[in-house]
Parts: structure tokens; sequence; C-alpha cells
């Protein structure tokens, strides 16, 4: 048995590729959409993907398996609860699959969705064993488990992601998955989760790519909770917020997403043409570093810099389905923001400003000034006469460690919802950890009207650095 894990630090995504190198079979485990890295790598290995296995529906991307399944005519394996429109494998607790001299059990474990199950791998290394299913824990021989959602390296899969009325009783199913189904298992068995760090569909996931049921039972302080409404709690504090389009992942899935074929490539747009898809409805994704942005932008244009967390940040302040151009610091970072928009279900991608900014001045196009101020320009600025309104927008938890004094919270994804509490009549300035959000959002706030927007260089790390004060809450 040999296991090939993929990752997508973004989305702290981790996919894996199942092999039994003997028998020339594969399977791929919680797919990515953009499925020719798995494609790829089989037809290098001489590989056939005989099965596709999700552990459950996904709320943070949108899956490949469907893609896998139709491309290879793999089966596609789910929970039964899944209850797909498209054709797929449903398996329930104790079910028993074989891939080549490798055999599957499947569990059910709920909590983190409620069709979820996870599938301890064992190798045989008798490609004529009979077809006799374990009878115990004892029979099966397991090597690893493909945990999914809910057993992760450090944590565990958050449970409130389908609606704060299903996140206590999910987290009382979570706890029983744990206890009753993954535990047990022996300290030597491997644990490979889907979720890694980064993903929101966690907090406090470590960085390492997967674990062992010893190891995870020392030193995974959620699992040392014996009492399983303690348990709630702990799993439910203090949960990060999740983007927007979480909301459409399950739905899409569950119907089918549509199959791409290819990534599309590149489409150059000049000047006029850019016009064009702006003057129907279409926007502008700034995907230049945030300095230069605040430097000079197109006006009504949204600053995404190009970066791993490009498709997350995507998915949580642009609407769906509406035509985009892409401004990108340079013609190479076309594929990546087009994968990453196709993972978090954004097709209506229509081409890239042909010359970046130089081009569309060059065609008569009008260009605005920014405003960024550094660490110690905000210092100086916080003692003046009139004093900017500072804007934190990261995530809860981490103002409330520590922010500048006098700083509002808002996070840079609620900030689309939350214009009508901000002052038009004083400076706003946007600060974050390290410029991505505060640029996110200084580029929402001016696109939104406001004309007095500055955007932080350097974040409260950099004002902590400077020795100056914070306050914590």
């Amino acid at each position: 048995m040999e296991i090939r894990q993929f990752d997508l630090p973004g989305l702290g995504h981790l996919s894996a590729l199942l092999i039994d190198e003997a028998a020339g079979i594969a399977a791929v485990i919680d797919p990515r959409r953009d499925v020719d890295t798995y494609l790829d790598e089989a037809s290098h290995r001489g590989l056939r993907i005989s099965h596709v296995l999700e552990t459950h529906l996904h709320n943070d991307y949108v899956s490949g398996a469907h893609e896998l399944a139709e491309s290879t005519g793999a089966h596609h394996v789910i929970g039964a609860g899944a209850e797909l429109a498209t054709p797929y494998l449903p398996v329930r607790d104790g079910d028993v699959l074989d891939i080549g001299r490798l055999r599957v059990m499947i569990l059910e474990t709920p909590g983190h969705t409620p069709e979820h199950v996870s599938y301890v791998v064992s190798d045989t290394g008798d490609p004529s064993r009979g077809a006799r299913p374990p009878t115990a824990l004892a029979d099966f021989g397991p090597s690893a488990i493909f945990t999914g959602g809910s057993l992760l390296v450090g944590s565990v899969g958050r449970t409130d992601l389908l609606g704060a009325d299903n996140a206590r009783p999910y987290a009382r199913q979570m706890y029983r998955s744990l206890h009753e189904k993954l535990l047990p298992h022996p300290d030597g068995v491997g644990v490979l989760p889907t979720h890694g760090a980064g993903s929101l569909c966690s907090r406090g996931t470590g960085d390492a790519w997967s674990s062992t049921i010893g190891v995870e039972r020392l030193t995974d302080p959620l699992l040392a909770i014996e009492d399983p409404d303690a348990f709630a709690d702990a799993l439910l504090a203090d949960q990060p917020a999740f983007p927007r389009y979480f909301a459409r992942m399950r739905g899409t899935n569950q119907a089918g997403p549509r199959i791409l074929g290819t990534i599309p490539t590149p489409r150059a747009l000049d000047g006029p043409a850019v016009r064009a898809v702006l003057a129907g409805g279409g926007l502008l994704i700034d995907l230049r570093p945030a300095a230069e942005h605040a430097a000079a932008f197109v006006p009504g244009s949204v600053s995404l810099p190009a970066d791993p967390s490009f498709g997350t940040w995507l998915g949580w302040v642009v609407e769906p389905d509406r035509p985009l151009v892409l401004l990108l610091p340079h013609p190479q970072a076309w594929d990546d923001a087009v994968r990453q928009a196709l993972r978090v279900g954004y097709e209506s991608v229509v081409g890239y400003l042909d010359g970046g900014l130089a081009a569309w001045q060059a065609a008569g196009g009008g260009v605005a000034r920014g405003l960024a101020m550094s660490i110690r320009e905000l210092a100086s600025a916080l003692d003046g006469g009139e004093p900017p309104l500072v804007l934190d927008v990261r995530q809860a938890d981490e103002y409330a460690i520590a922010h500048v004094p006098g700083a509002r919270h808002l996070m840079a994804g609620d900030v689309p919802d939350r214009l009508a509490e901000l002052p038009r009549d004083r400076p706003i300035a946007t600060i974050c950890a390290s410029g991505y959000r505060a640029s996110v959002a200084a580029s929402l706030l001016r696109r939104a009207g406001f004309r007095e927007v500055a955007w932080i260089e350097g974040g409260v790390p950099g004002w902590q650095a400077a020795g100056l004060p914070v306050a914590v809450s």
C-alpha cells in the first residue's frame, strides 16, 4: 500500500491517492475540483483509478469526485446519506470495498456533517483472499484511516457549518464518532484527514498532513474531554467566521458540479473589451500586491492579491456568477487564479486585462490613487487633531488578543454587509496581520464610495514590533 497526499494551502485541503502498485490500481480520496493533478499522477505511474472515495459533502470547495468518476469510469463512493443526484455507490457502516489487494471498511462517523464516513484501509498482501468481511476490529488489521472532517491533526472538524441549530447535536454525534468508532483503533494506525492547517472547517489544526491514533489520543486537547456536553462547549467556542460561499457548496456537490474537462486557457482582453465587460455589470479583480493597488487602481476594482487564499476571499466578498476580469501581476498568474476560482464555484472569469494597468491607461481608462500608511504614520495620525477610525479586519479571536487601542473590529468578509455602520465623514484606516485582508477591506470601502481610506502596511504585528501599546478584549 502507498498513499500519496496532495495539499492546497489556501483551502487547508488534503486529498490522497491510495495505491496498490502491484495491481496497478488506485483510489482518490476527497479530490479537489481540478482533477488533472490525479490523472497526471496516475498516468505517469501506469495506474487505473478504480474508485473515488468521499468522506462527506464538502462545505469548503467544489468536489472533483463527479468529474473523476465520469472521466475514468471509477466508482464514486460516499455515505448513503449524501443522496447525490449523480450516479454513486452509497456505503454504510461496516461495508467493505476491495481496491486491488487493499481492503477498505466504512465507518459511519457523523458530526462534521450528518452523512460523514471514514475509510479504514488494510493491505492484505493476498490477491486471492476471499470476500469474507471482517467480523471484529482484530480481524481487520487496519493500517490507516481516512478521517475526512472528523479526527484531524491536533483538532476535530467543526460542527456548526450547517447552521447554529445543528451545531450542538452534531457536536454530540462527533463525540460518539470519535470515541466509539475512531479512537478504539490501535495507536499505530495512521490518521489522514481532509482538512489541514488553514482550513476554516476546523480550528487549531496542526501543520502536519497526517498523524496516528496514538499521537492524537495523547496530544489533541479535545479528545481528553470525557463529557459530551463539555466537549461540545469546547468545540464550538471561538470558531472563526467562514466565507459566505460555504452556503452554496453542499448543494452544488450534492447536485453534481458541471464537468470542466480542461482548465480554461488564458484569455487576453484589451482596454475597450474590459470596459465593455464592466459596463455590462462585470467586476475587475486586482491580483497585484496590496501596495501596488493602494498606489494606483482601476476605480471600482476589488483588491484580492494573488496568493493561496485568493479563492477563499473571492468566495467571501464577490457575488457568484458575476462576470470577472482579472488584473494580474503577470500573465503566468492566470492558471492558479482560475483554478482557485473554480474550486469555490466561480466559473465566470471572462479574461484578464492584457498589458496591465499601463495598457488600461493607454486606452483611456481612468486610474484612482489610494493611500498607504506606515505604522509610524498611523501612530502620528492617531495623535493628531482628526484621527482616522482604525478598522481591524481580522478574525474576532485575533482582535481579542491584541489590537490598536481604539480600533473597531469588523472582519473583512463582513464589510459588504455592514457599510451602513461606518462613518463617511471621517478617514478610515484598515489594518490586519499581514496587509492582505486590510487591502481587501480598503478596496471594498473605496468601491462603496468611502473617500478617505488608507491601507496600513505592517499590520498589528508591525505595530507591536514598533513598541506601540496594544489593547486586549
